[in-house]
């Protein structure tokens, strides 16, 4: 299987870098800055959860469907503190400025995953498709991968599986030829499959695999991967 493989296409946020416990750090800064400043909810103290639950909220409006993470970002921020009847577009802006200098300052990539990436860029062209806003630069990848497809530029976002089609039309593959890797269930290996890739699960953390979709293969990490791939 691994010898049709032209290229090999990778999710980003979970699958290559810590991005669920860098913004978990990051929005606990955020929700400190808040409470210093004698924000609080109606309900009750200004938290990392709560923070989250608002971003959420903020990304499922229509006026911000197909809007960077920055611009979501800022707007959750804005949007909680006119929650908290403290409407304040500069404090906002602050609180903003804190959480992405904690956020990029607490990303980074896995251990397993320079070395692998390395490795498998001498044998297979190497595609980062990601719903998120971390460019390999961020995280130290920079040369390592042929192109860059993020969601927000090209209009796509997973689980669409239009998003894998748009990858493989860009290298000019036939989807058996590609390879994607990720780590999240619905978004990297089901709309992978759905769109003709055969994929590879990314389980960090010793999940259990529960939808009746399967892929092609699964593995612990990056290093695993270059083992199942190349045998070294």
């Amino acid at each position: 299987m691994s010898g049709a493989y032209r290229a090999l296409t990778f999710d980003g946020d979970g699958t290559l870098w810590n991005f669920e416990s860098a913004m978990s750090l990051a929005l606990e800064d955020a929700a400190r800055l808040l409470r210093a400043s004698g924000i609080g909810r109606p309900d009750g103290p200004v938290t990392a959860r709560w923070l989250r639950e608002v971003r959420d909220a903020v990304a499922r409006l229509d006026a911000y469907r197909g809007q960077s993470m920055e611009k979501i970002r800022l707007a959750s921020f804005e949007a909680a503190l006119t929650h908290c009847g403290h409407a304040d577009p500069k404090l906002a802006r602050d609180v903003y400025d804190v959480y992405m200098r904690a956020r990029w300052g607490r990303l980074h990539a896995y251990d397993d995953v320079p070395g692998s990436l390395a490795a498998l860029r001498s044998r297979y062209r190497l595609t980062l498709v990601t719903n998120g806003n971390t460019h390999p630069h961020r995280v130290g990848l920079d040369g390592l991968f042929e192109t860059v497809v993020v969601a927000a530029e090209c209009g796509l976002h997973k689980p669409d599986p239009e998003i894998y089609r748009f990858t493989v039309d860009r290298l000019r593959l036939d989807a058996y030829e590609v390879l994607h890797v990720g780590d999240d269930p619905v978004e990297d290996v089901i709309a992978g499959r759905r769109a003709g890739l055969d994929t590879a699960w990314i389980n960090r953390d010793g999940r259990e695999w529960t939808h009746d979709e399967t892929p092609s293969m699964a593995v612990a990490d990056l290093r695993e991967l270059v083992l199942r791939l190349t045998g070294q």
